[in-house]
């Protein structure tokens, strides 16, 4: 696991004092450091997905009784959506 932190230079292009973010990357090689900047704009996009079922779609609402069960609702999710 490699961990890569995410940070704006530069006062011209945060004035909302935004925060470093550190994430962990997953895979086997590490990307080189140049295009980082694009693996991290497909997590925008993922981010607001989860945040759009969570809110919208009730992810959290269901109150399942196994792991193996919220597993399986959590793998239904995106299939739902998809349909809609």
């Amino acid at each position: 696991m490699d961990i890569v932190l995410i940070q704006r230079n530069g006062k011209s292009l945060s004035t909302d004092g935004a925060k470093p973010v550190w994430l962990a990357c997953l895979i086997e090689e590490m990307p080189p450091l140049a295009e980082i900047w694009l693996l991290y704009q497909q997590r925008f996009a993922i981010d607001h997905w989860n945040r759009f079922a969570k809110q919208r779609l009730h992810w959290t609402l269901p109150k399942l009784s196994t792991p193996q069960q919220g597993q399986r609702w959590s793998d239904l999710m995106p299939l739902l959506t998809w349909q809609l």
